[in-house]
């Protein structure tokens, strides 16, 4: 089959729906024929696997939605089309309704236009404009109800333009009669209005999202799914180079040292199955590349920046050098930049990177750990002993501290003890201690994770490794516990046991996404 085998008949027979949509999305001829074209050219490299495995008209009416979003945040001056003097055949009537709708479409910003576009032009259901737009149906029904109102607020101040054509007087009155309305509801909320923005001002941001769910048992589980780890290497896969003009999707790990390709550069894999090589930067790496927990943002560091980029497309931003590994919440959502000499750590939020610049730390025994989900820090307060590990919750909008200890009493065996002050980020509220103890083969090995709450330092269970086999702890990835015995990485179970999660060639250093951590012996030992 040729790698292009049915696309001309394709773009033949769908070309003219895909660009009356591209029309609705842009509300320009002249940017609707660029969407299109831009969409085509990229479908048209991976035309044979879209045919293969998904619909391939869905799939580039979803590049065309992210490919506006992108253009309109960039916001470049882009040339429009100029509405002719003249009606043309239209009525009167029609010319003034396609201007109202035009100029009140123009009021929306691009998800909402998606949104109406896919929902009341293509009459598609709200799960199945979710799964094209890569969003959950809740986003799709609040963006919905959003750009209703944009638009029902919107239409009235094109009345009195209507009046000039068509008998339209009722249409005028009620736009002048809201007008006035709202300009009396304006005045009434004038004050308080301000006052909150002062307090917004004073205050910044507001930093802590909703509270995460928690099991009957109290552990918590994870604000959103994470995509699940394929079975095995495929050492016969296409391995293409990482492009910079396009999105590949998230990955869900990455491979360094790839023993069947020596010298090749980080290696990652998509969510799809598809094989990726990183290349090192010309001054090679300061720190090798690391991926976020969802996969979509990959970083690392160089000897004038911090590089992070976006998997699911094209941008890159470059950050302060740091030869320290930066910090990711479990759930993707946060991004910590380690301190840099005579300054303090930056935390990011994402999607769009808003920063915010932390006080310097004095002590040195007061270094971050873990970030939470909520954006707070959770940080070493201090030495540990044998029953009680002293910790701080910091607020970054305020600075503010909240001692935490977590009492071990009882929970480690004979032998036991905490492993350099090794902290793993777990989902929601809670974070894991690394028990270390005598391994089967009479080595010092972790034996254990003690997963305990944030809000109270209780520990919430203990997760013991099997005795009888290598075994070494990757991370939390989502709610489970990765563990790994260098040939296969496994999910630990409650209350015992371990699952297979992939398999994997020992000279391969597999690193599943968030971890940090890649299953080789070197990155395990204590």
């Amino acid at each position: 089959m040729d790698r292009y085998d049915g696309f001309h008949e394709f773009v033949v027979a769908r070309g003219g729906a895909l660009s009356r949509t591209a029309f609705l999305l842009t509300g320009e001829h002249h940017a609707a024929e660029d969407l299109v074209q831009s969409a085509l050219a990229k479908a048209a490299l991976r035309w044979r696997w879209l045919v293969e495995h998904t619909q391939p008209e869905a799939y580039i009416r979803r590049i065309m939605i992210n490919e506006q979003i992108s253009w309109w945040r960039r916001r470049p001056a882009r040339p429009v089309a100029q509405v002719p003097e003249r009606a043309g055949p239209d009525e009167p009537a029609q010319v003034v309704e396609r201007l109202a709708l035009g100029q009140a479409l123009a009021t929306l910003t691009p998800r909402q236009r998606a949104v109406v576009v896919l929902r009341f032009y293509e009459d598609l259901s709200e799960a199945d404009t979710a799964e094209l737009m890569g969003c959950s149906v809740g986003t799709v029904k609040s963006q919905t109800h959003l750009a209703l109102g944009h638009l029902r607020r919107a239409l009235p101040r094109f009345a009195e333009q209507a009046g000039e054509y068509a008998d339209s007087g009722a249409a005028v009155a009620l736009a002048r009669r809201r007008r006035t309305g709202r300009t009396v509801a304006a005045a009434l909320l004038a004050v308080p209005m301000l006052a909150g923005l002062l307090w917004y001002a004073v205050r910044g941001p507001d930093t802590v999202p909703p509270p995460v769910a928690t099991t009957p048992s109290g552990i918590p589980t994870p604000a959103k799914a994470l995509p699940a780890l394929p079975p095995r290497l495929d050492e016969n896969a296409t391995i293409e180079r990482l492009p910079g003009d396009r999105g590949i999707g998230p990955a869900v790990l990455q491979v360094h040292d790839r023993g069947v390709q020596p010298g090749s550069g980080t290696l990652l894999v998509t969510v799809d199955g598809h094989h990726y090589e990183v290349a090192p930067p010309k001054a090679g790496y300061v720190s090798t590349p690391a991926l976020s927990p969802d996969g979509r943002w990959l970083t690392w560091s160089t000897a004038t920046s911090r590089v992070v980029r976006d998997l699911t497309g094209t941008e890159v931003r470059e950050l302060p050098p740091t030869s320290n590994a930066p910090l990711w919440s479990p759930g993707g959502d946060w991004f910590l930049l380690p301190a840099q000499a005579g300054k303090g750590e930056i935390l990011f939020h994402l999607p769009d990177w808003t920063p915010r610049e932390l006080a310097p730390v004095s002590s040195w025994d007061r270094v971050t750990k873990v970030v939470l989900d909520s954006g707070e820090l959770l940080r070493s307060a201090g030495s540990p002993t044998a029953t009680a590990v002293p910790l701080e919750v910091v607020d970054p909008v305020t600075g503010a501290a909240r001692a935490l200890t977590v009492d071990v009493a009882g929970r480690l065996g004979q032998g036991e003890s905490l492993y350099k002050w090794s902290i793993l980020s777990a989902p929601g509220s809670s974070a894991g201690l690394e028990v270390v103890g005598v391994s089967a083969q009479g080595s010092a090995q972790v034996v254990g994770v003690l997963q305990f709450s944030t809000a109270d330092g209780r520990v919430l269970r203990r997760i013991t490794v099997p005795a009888d086999g290598l075994a070494f702890p990757l991370c939390f990835r989502g709610g489970d516990l990765l563990w790994t015995d260098l040939a296969t990485i496994r999910r630990a179970q409650v209350p015992e046991g371990m699952e297979v999660l992939m398999t994997h060639d020992l000279m391969n250093g597999v690193e599943p996404a968030g971890c940090g951590r890649s299953a080789q012996l070197e990155s395990m030992v204590p």
